[in-house]
Protein backbone atom coordinates (compact mmCIF):
# COMPACT_ATOMS: atom_id res chain seq x y z
CA UNK A 1 0.00 0.00 0.00
CA UNK A 2 1.52 3.29 -0.55
CA UNK A 3 1.63 5.90 1.28
CA UNK A 4 -1.05 8.09 -0.40
CA UNK A 5 -3.37 5.37 -0.07
CA UNK A 6 -2.50 4.88 3.86
CA UNK A 7 -3.48 9.17 4.14
CA UNK A 8 -6.47 8.16 2.08
CA UNK A 9 -8.03 5.52 4.13
CA UNK A 10 -6.55 7.31 7.54
CA UNK A 11 -7.94 10.50 7.01
CA UNK A 12 -10.51 10.85 9.65
CA UNK A 13 -7.58 10.56 12.00
CA UNK A 14 -5.41 13.07 9.99
CA UNK A 15 -8.18 16.09 10.17
CA UNK A 16 -8.91 15.14 13.97
CA UNK A 17 -4.74 15.43 14.87
CA UNK A 18 -5.09 18.92 12.56
CA UNK A 19 -8.28 20.30 13.46
CA UNK A 20 -6.72 19.98 17.02
CA UNK A 21 -3.52 21.35 16.73
CA UNK A 22 -5.00 23.98 14.66
CA UNK A 23 -7.55 25.20 17.40
CA UNK A 24 -4.70 24.85 20.39
CA UNK A 25 -2.30 27.05 18.39
CA UNK A 26 -5.14 29.35 18.21
CA UNK A 27 -5.70 29.58 21.58
CA UNK A 28 -2.06 30.06 22.63
CA UNK A 29 -2.03 33.27 20.15
CA UNK A 30 -5.23 34.82 21.17
CA UNK A 31 -4.99 34.04 25.17
CA UNK A 32 -1.83 32.10 26.39
CA UNK A 33 0.51 35.25 26.49
CA UNK A 34 -1.94 37.72 27.73
CA UNK A 35 -4.43 36.12 30.15
CA UNK A 36 -3.23 32.66 31.30
CA UNK A 37 -6.25 31.99 33.36
CA UNK A 38 -8.70 32.73 30.49
CA UNK A 39 -7.07 30.29 28.19
CA UNK A 40 -6.95 27.53 30.79
CA UNK A 41 -10.19 27.95 31.25
CA UNK A 42 -11.37 28.07 27.38
CA UNK A 43 -8.94 25.11 26.89
CA UNK A 44 -11.09 23.26 29.68
CA UNK A 45 -14.57 24.19 28.15
CA UNK A 46 -13.35 22.95 24.65
CA UNK A 47 -12.08 20.04 25.45
CA UNK A 48 -15.06 18.58 27.21
CA UNK A 49 -16.99 19.56 24.47
CA UNK A 50 -14.43 17.67 22.34
CA UNK A 51 -14.70 14.88 24.82
CA UNK A 52 -18.37 14.53 24.25
CA UNK A 53 -18.40 15.04 20.29
CA UNK A 54 -16.01 12.47 20.17
CA UNK A 55 -17.80 9.68 22.31
CA UNK A 56 -20.58 10.68 19.99
CA UNK A 57 -19.42 10.14 16.92
CA UNK A 58 -16.87 7.49 18.18
CA UNK A 59 -13.51 9.85 16.75
CA UNK A 60 -10.83 7.37 18.95
CA UNK A 61 -8.02 9.88 17.96
CA UNK A 62 -9.79 13.26 19.19
CA UNK A 63 -10.84 10.84 22.36
CA UNK A 64 -6.82 9.97 22.95
CA UNK A 65 -5.94 14.10 22.04
CA UNK A 66 -8.52 15.01 24.41
CA UNK A 67 -7.42 12.39 27.29
CA UNK A 68 -3.74 13.65 26.68
CA UNK A 69 -4.75 17.04 27.26
CA UNK A 70 -6.39 16.48 30.54
CA UNK A 71 -3.07 14.45 31.61
CA UNK A 72 -0.78 17.68 31.18
CA UNK A 73 -3.63 19.77 32.41
CA UNK A 74 -2.33 20.01 36.28
CA UNK A 75 1.27 20.08 34.67
CA UNK A 76 -0.12 23.73 33.05
CA UNK A 77 -1.66 25.28 35.79
CA UNK A 78 1.76 24.69 37.63
CA UNK A 79 3.54 26.56 35.54
CA UNK A 80 0.91 29.33 34.81
CA UNK A 81 1.12 29.82 38.25
CA UNK A 82 4.26 29.25 39.18
CA UNK A 83 5.58 32.20 41.76
CA UNK A 84 1.77 32.14 43.28
CA UNK A 85 1.97 28.16 43.83
CA UNK A 86 5.53 28.73 45.46
CA UNK A 87 4.66 31.35 47.65
CA UNK A 88 1.54 29.08 49.28
CA UNK A 89 3.84 26.33 49.72
CA UNK A 90 6.38 28.34 51.05
CA UNK A 91 3.42 29.70 53.48
CA UNK A 92 2.40 26.51 54.31
CA UNK A 93 6.12 25.44 55.42
CA UNK A 94 6.39 28.93 57.05
CA UNK A 95 7.26 29.36 61.11
CA UNK A 96 3.94 30.72 61.99
CA UNK A 97 0.62 32.75 60.59
CA UNK A 98 0.97 36.18 62.36
CA UNK A 99 2.79 38.55 61.23
CA UNK A 100 5.98 39.65 63.83
CA UNK A 101 4.18 43.41 63.99
CA UNK A 102 1.28 43.27 65.24
CA UNK A 103 1.44 46.49 66.93
CA UNK A 104 3.81 45.02 69.87
CA UNK A 105 7.08 46.59 67.66
CA UNK A 106 6.87 50.04 66.46
CA UNK A 107 9.93 50.92 67.20
CA UNK A 108 11.56 49.13 64.31
CA UNK A 109 9.70 50.94 61.66
CA UNK A 110 10.68 54.21 63.07
CA UNK A 111 14.18 53.23 63.40
CA UNK A 112 14.10 51.83 59.44
CA UNK A 113 12.77 54.70 58.22
CA UNK A 114 14.76 56.93 60.04
CA UNK A 115 18.05 54.90 58.54
CA UNK A 116 16.56 54.52 55.17
CA UNK A 117 15.82 58.62 55.04
CA UNK A 118 20.34 58.71 55.68
CA UNK A 119 20.34 56.37 53.19
CA UNK A 120 18.97 58.21 50.74
CA UNK A 121 20.43 61.41 51.56
CA UNK A 122 24.39 59.94 51.45
CA UNK A 123 22.95 58.37 48.06
CA UNK A 124 24.10 54.98 49.45
CA UNK A 125 22.19 52.13 47.57
CA UNK A 126 20.48 50.07 50.09
CA UNK A 127 18.05 47.23 49.64
CA UNK A 128 15.89 45.50 52.96
CA UNK A 129 14.00 42.47 52.99
CA UNK A 130 11.32 42.53 55.92
CA UNK A 131 10.21 38.97 56.60
CA UNK A 132 6.88 38.15 57.90
CA UNK A 133 5.21 34.78 57.49
CA UNK A 134 7.67 33.10 55.34
CA UNK A 135 10.81 32.58 56.29
CA UNK A 136 13.96 33.59 54.28
CA UNK A 137 16.11 30.85 54.68
CA UNK A 138 17.07 29.95 51.77
CA UNK A 139 18.37 33.85 50.84
CA UNK A 140 19.68 33.86 53.91
CA UNK A 141 22.14 31.30 53.46
CA UNK A 142 23.50 33.54 50.47
CA UNK A 143 24.82 36.15 52.62
CA UNK A 144 26.74 36.09 56.29
CA UNK A 145 24.33 35.52 59.01
CA UNK A 146 24.21 38.44 62.10
CA UNK A 147 22.27 38.64 65.20
CA UNK A 148 21.86 42.80 65.89
CA UNK A 149 19.30 45.16 67.22
CA UNK A 150 18.15 46.94 63.98
CA UNK A 151 20.11 50.96 64.61
CA UNK A 152 20.72 53.74 62.22
CA UNK A 153 24.67 53.68 63.01
CA UNK A 154 24.48 49.74 61.70
CA UNK A 155 22.58 50.17 58.48
CA UNK A 156 25.08 52.99 57.56
CA UNK A 157 28.14 51.23 58.04
CA UNK A 158 26.50 47.69 56.06
CA UNK A 159 25.75 50.23 53.34
CA UNK A 160 28.80 52.14 52.88
CA UNK A 161 30.43 52.01 49.80
CA UNK A 162 33.66 50.72 51.05
CA UNK A 163 32.61 47.59 53.25
CA UNK A 164 32.84 44.12 51.69
CA UNK A 165 28.75 43.41 52.48
CA UNK A 166 27.48 46.67 50.88
CA UNK A 167 26.40 44.92 47.43
CA UNK A 168 23.62 42.24 49.08
CA UNK A 169 20.64 42.75 50.95
CA UNK A 170 19.49 42.92 54.35
CA UNK A 171 16.90 40.34 55.85
CA UNK A 172 15.35 41.60 58.83
CA UNK A 173 13.52 39.51 61.09
CA UNK A 174 11.73 40.86 64.44
CA UNK A 175 13.11 43.94 64.42
CA UNK A 176 16.35 42.59 63.89
CA UNK A 177 19.49 42.03 61.47
CA UNK A 178 19.53 38.73 60.71
CA UNK A 179 21.76 38.44 57.37
CA UNK A 180 24.01 40.99 55.12
CA UNK A 181 24.91 40.50 52.15
CA UNK A 182 22.35 37.86 51.03
CA UNK A 183 21.43 37.52 47.30
CA UNK A 184 17.43 37.75 45.78
CA UNK A 185 16.32 36.47 43.10
CA UNK A 186 15.76 39.03 40.03
CA UNK A 187 12.29 39.37 38.95
CA UNK A 188 12.12 38.50 35.09
CA UNK A 189 8.36 40.33 34.31
CA UNK A 190 8.75 43.00 31.91
CA UNK A 191 8.45 46.74 33.29
CA UNK A 192 8.31 49.45 31.31
CA UNK A 193 10.38 51.60 33.50
CA UNK A 194 14.17 51.28 32.16
CA UNK A 195 15.48 53.22 35.25
CA UNK A 196 14.13 50.09 37.11
CA UNK A 197 17.42 48.29 37.89
CA UNK A 198 18.49 45.19 39.06
CA UNK A 199 18.71 46.47 42.99
CA UNK A 200 14.81 47.33 42.57
CA UNK A 201 14.32 44.02 40.66
CA UNK A 202 15.70 41.99 43.34
CA UNK A 203 13.23 44.14 45.61
CA UNK A 204 10.09 43.15 43.32
CA UNK A 205 12.03 39.35 42.62
CA UNK A 206 12.06 38.30 46.67
CA UNK A 207 8.50 40.01 47.12
CA UNK A 208 7.26 37.46 44.13
CA UNK A 209 8.22 34.05 45.78
CA UNK A 210 7.37 35.46 49.37
CA UNK A 211 5.28 37.58 51.68
CA UNK A 212 7.87 40.18 52.56
CA UNK A 213 8.13 43.43 52.28
CA UNK A 214 11.48 44.96 50.10
CA UNK A 215 12.58 48.48 50.75
CA UNK A 216 15.38 49.85 48.20
CA UNK A 217 17.25 53.12 47.77
CA UNK A 218 18.73 54.01 44.92
CA UNK A 219 22.36 54.79 44.49
CA UNK A 220 22.08 57.39 42.21
CA UNK A 221 19.30 59.45 42.86
CA UNK A 222 18.44 58.55 46.55
CA UNK A 223 15.01 57.34 45.77
CA UNK A 224 13.93 55.70 47.99
CA UNK A 225 10.60 53.11 47.17
CA UNK A 226 8.80 50.00 48.86
CA UNK A 227 8.12 46.77 46.79
CA UNK A 228 5.39 43.94 47.83
CA UNK A 229 3.66 41.18 46.30
CA UNK A 230 5.49 41.55 43.21
CA UNK A 231 4.57 45.86 43.13
CA UNK A 232 6.72 48.34 43.40
CA UNK A 233 5.87 51.90 44.98
CA UNK A 234 8.75 54.30 43.70
CA UNK A 235 9.79 58.05 44.36
CA UNK A 236 8.61 58.28 47.80
CA UNK A 237 9.15 60.78 50.19
CA UNK A 238 10.58 60.05 53.82
CA UNK A 239 7.89 60.58 55.36
CA UNK A 240 5.42 59.09 53.28
CA UNK A 241 7.67 55.88 53.27
CA UNK A 242 7.17 55.52 56.95
CA UNK A 243 3.16 56.04 56.40
CA UNK A 244 2.84 53.19 53.84
CA UNK A 245 5.88 50.88 55.83
CA UNK A 246 3.27 51.05 58.83
CA UNK A 247 0.25 50.26 56.59
CA UNK A 248 1.90 47.48 55.43
CA UNK A 249 3.31 46.48 58.61
CA UNK A 250 -0.61 46.77 59.74
CA UNK A 251 0.43 48.92 62.62
CA UNK A 252 -2.07 51.85 61.01
CA UNK A 253 -1.40 55.37 59.33
CA UNK A 254 1.23 57.13 62.20
CA UNK A 255 -0.55 60.56 61.44
CA UNK A 256 -2.34 60.79 65.32
CA UNK A 257 0.79 60.43 67.23
CA UNK A 258 3.53 61.29 64.16
CA UNK A 259 6.61 62.80 65.98
CA UNK A 260 8.15 65.94 64.52
CA UNK A 261 11.22 65.30 62.02
CA UNK A 262 14.59 66.23 63.91
CA UNK A 263 16.09 69.23 62.67
CA UNK A 264 18.72 68.52 60.62
CA UNK A 265 22.22 69.34 61.95
CA UNK A 266 25.57 70.28 60.29
CA UNK A 267 26.62 66.89 60.21
CA UNK A 268 23.68 65.69 57.89
CA UNK A 269 24.67 65.12 54.00
CA UNK A 270 22.23 67.35 51.59
CA UNK A 271 19.19 65.47 50.60
CA UNK A 272 18.44 64.87 47.10
CA UNK A 273 17.41 67.08 44.80
CA UNK A 274 13.83 65.91 44.74
CA UNK A 275 13.39 65.73 48.58
CA UNK A 276 10.42 67.35 49.90
CA UNK A 277 8.98 67.89 46.53
CA UNK A 278 6.17 66.06 44.70
CA UNK A 279 5.82 65.88 40.86
CA UNK A 280 3.25 68.24 39.03
CA UNK A 281 0.14 66.07 38.79
CA UNK A 282 -0.10 65.54 42.79
CA UNK A 283 1.03 62.50 43.90
CA UNK A 284 4.81 61.13 43.46
CA UNK A 285 4.70 57.41 44.08
CA UNK A 286 4.94 55.12 40.93
CA UNK A 287 2.91 51.70 41.07
CA UNK A 288 4.67 49.10 39.05
CA UNK A 289 3.05 45.63 38.96
CA UNK A 290 5.06 44.19 35.63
Amino acid sequence: MSLLEKLASHWPEALQVVGAAVLLYWLIRRFGTADWARFLAILAGLCALALAFAEAFDLVVLRWLVIAVAVFFPLALMIAYQPELRRTLADLGSRGFLFFSEGKNRDFPEHLADAVRQLGAKRFGALFAIERRIELRPHLETGVRLDALLSTELILTLFHPKTELHDGGLILREGRVVGAGCLFPVSQREIADRSVGLRHRAGIGITEESDAIAVIVSEETGDISIAHGGAIERHLEPDEFRRRLLELLELGDADDDESPEPAASASDPPLPKNAGKTKSGGDSTTLLSG
